[in-house]
């Protein structure tokens, strides 16, 4: 009995075939066909599929759990198209998309009404059924579904006019309230098309879910293209969201002019405010007030206007502005100059040591060569010498966040260990990383320890992460890491990754369990509470696709207690950032330092959210505000949204 694969058996067959057709030799060159013909005839006679043990396909990768509707990985020794793939007894009969990678394999969509629980993944021969391979798996209900569509932002990221030489790396989304009717609104960008303003309208079709409508024209926004990042920030202090667009080009301003005409609409005020002055590609900025006068100061991370290719425009110049009566002032020479030609992504001002004044944390591309770098700590030393002087000194080495190598691009902030100081969390070409804060200045890469780094696909691909959150996204009262997945260029598929925090210092990856295996181009990415029920969602934008909006679907029970805190703060700085809110309940301290959520490409929420599971009641909520002042206040009931006002805003 013969035992053959496939591709084997049909080139055996045909040889055969052959031999058995060949015509006889003649005179001197006559065949002695003495047993080699026994043996062929031996061979043609018993030479019946029927006959044929085929050997069954070996399975070298597939998940442990699957989400219903999401979807799963298989890697196998055979092509993908002389099998079928078979879960819960079913065909999975959807689209395949390959892996492209050494060794055959595809990503499948899981049905959604598989049933939960254990399960088993089959892989079937197509030229004999018989033969297969079986892979157990457990199939879950989904914690995050794409309800883009649904919601009314179904919109595709049009990247027409991008130069085919450069990489494919930003995209730009904001939320925020603009009209004050207490829900978010979401402008979303494009390349070569214009970005649009998409307001909530409310639950129109009764599914809880928010409904947007598009109201770029009537608000003023229209013509807004080449968008590489995006955010609402009110910047004069008036009490509405006003707009900055990075663009790869001029970068553009909108004041939003709710206050005080009483109805949505932006003016173009970039000219006035001293900005767009250059013309590069900003794939990110933060406001913070470093020299405490109680307005919004600005940081611009710009990258290579064209990249990689050999003698590309590069650009990459950063820009310090300090906020004078509402007009930006270039205050770059304040900073180290060459660190500033750095390529880079993102970028926070958040106070690193607690010592009362925030610092600058700049996530840079270290890819080598003149303009490859590591990520920058600028620490905030206080005033200089003379008028409008200021002091920063550039501390990333020595604070341990200038990783060499590192082609950092996202960037979250959370205390992820509950000290009260601020951990840091970028994305990578291979691993992630994770910095825990050692309270005097200093970080600690735990990021193999804790189990975020994630550095290969299972399929022996370089994992390339992008947008980065730290979010408690089942508020047990850890907060969870996300990162956005997709290629620079080319056609591997390369999912998001999700990870659970256990509790113990380490955490989980649930990236295909829970539905959030994304194998798109994800770049940007923003967090919002949708329908308000402190389950924050996921919003990420993917280069030429739909825009992905990831529903937080985490049980609503008496374990999944929390509370969201709204800051108002005084002056210019009427959104509070640098602010530090601290929670505490029978389970322990909680600290959220209230910043623009870097992120990468995208605006979030910038509201504190605190999960505290079965613990419904808060003993202690303390604000520490931009200025060092402090609010304890009365501790409030959980499970609601509430807003805290700085004394004198």
């Amino acid at each position: 009995m013969l035992r053959a694969r496939p591709l084997a058996l049909a080139l055996a067959l045909a040889l055969a075939l052959a031999v058995a057709a060949a015509p006889a030799c003649g005179g001197g060159g006559s065949l002695d066909t003495g047993s080699t013909t026994d043996e062929t005839e031996t061979e043609t006679e018993t030479d019946d599929t029927s006959e044929i043990e085929l050997l069954a396909p070996r399975i070298h990768a597939a998940p442990d759990a699957v989400a219903r509707g999401g979807l799963l990985y298989v890697m196998l020794d055979v092509p993908m198209f002389e099998v079928d793939l078979e879960l819960d007894g079913r065909l999975l009969d959807a689209a395949r998309l390959p892996l492209f990678a050494d060794l055959p394999g595809a990503i499948v969509r899981v049905p959604d009404d598989v049933p939960r629980g254990p399960n088993v993944l089959v892989v079937r021969l197509r030229a004999d059924p018989r033969v297969s391979v079986e892979h157990r798996l457990r199939v879950e209900e989904p914690r995050f579904v794409d309800v883009a569509t649904a919601v009314g932002l179904g919109v595709v990221h049009d990247v027409t006019g991008s130069p085919r030489e450069c990489a494919e790396s930003h995209t730009g989304l904001a939320w925020g309230d603009v009209d004050d009717d207490g829900a978010p609104d979401v402008f979303v960008g494009s390349v070569g098309a214009a970005g649009r303003l998409h307001r909530s309208a409310g639950d129109l079709d009764g599914d809880g879910l928010p409904d947007f409508e598009d109201v770029t024209a009537e608000a003023g926004l229209s013509g807004i293209d080449a968008v590489s990042m995006a955010t609402f920030v009110d910047l004069d202090g008036d009490g509405d969201e006003d707009l900055f667009v990075g663009r790869r080009g001029t970068n553009r301003v909108f004041r939003n002019r709710r206050v005080p005409e009483g109805v949505l609409g932006f003016e173009d005020v970039t000219a006035e405010l001293g900005l767009g002055v250059e013309s590069q590609r900003t794939m990110g900025v933060a406001f913070g007030d470093y020299d405490g006068d109680d307005d919004l100061d600005l940081y611009v991370v710009n990258h290579a206007f064209c990249f990689p290719q050999p003698g590309s425009d590069i650009r990459a110049h950063d820009h310090l502005y300090r906020n004078d009566d509402g007009v930006f002032v270039d205050q770059t020479d304040q900073l180290g100059a060459p660190i500033l030609d750095r390529v880079g992504f993102s970028a926070a001002w958040v106070d690193l040591e607690r010592d009362g004044d925030p610092d600058l944390v700049v996530v840079n591309d270290d890819v080598g060569g003149m303009i490859g770098d590591p990520n920058a700590v600028w620490r905030n030393d206080g005033p200089g010498v003379g008028a409008g002087a200021w002091r920063f000194t550039e501390v990333g080495v020595p604070s341990g966040v200038a990783l060499p190598g590192v082609n950092g691009m996202g960037l979250a902030l959370g205390d992820v260990n509950h000290d009260g100081f601020v951990d840091l969390a970028f994305s990578n070409i291979g691993d992630n990383h994770l910095l825990l804060n050692a309270g005097d200045g200093t970080f600690v890469d735990v990021s193999e320890a804790a189990g975020v780094g994630r550095g290969r696909l299972p399929w022996e691909r370089t994992s390339i992460t992008w947008a980065a959150h730290l979010l408690d996204h089942d508020d047990d009262g850890d907060l969870d890491l996300y990162y956005s997945g997709g290629r620079i260029k080319g056609n591997t598929p390369i999912p998001d990754a999700f990870f659970d925090n256990q509790g113990d210092g380490t955490f989980l990856e649930q990236t295909w369990a829970w539905g959030v295996a994304d194998p798109g181009h994800g770049k940007g990415s923003a967090l919002v509470d949708l329908d308000r029920d402190g389950a924050w969602d996921m919003v990420t934008a993917a280069w030429g696709e739909p825009l992905r909006v990831w529903h937080n679907r985490r049980p609503h029970d008496d374990a999944h207690h929390w509370l969201d805190v709204e800051l108002v703060g005084r002056g210019g700085n009427r959104a509070a950032l640098g602010a530090i809110v601290e929670l505490r309940t029978e389970a322990g301290p909680q600290t959220c330092f209230h910043s623009g959520r870097p992120s990468l490409g995208g605006g979030g929420e910038r509201t504190c959210h605190f999960g505290l599971g079965a613990h419904d009641r808060v003993t202690l909520l303390r604000i520490v505000w931009p200025d060092g002042s402090e609010s304890q206040l009365e501790p409030p009931a959980v499970d609601q949204r509430v807003q805290v006002v700085q004394p004198g805003g």
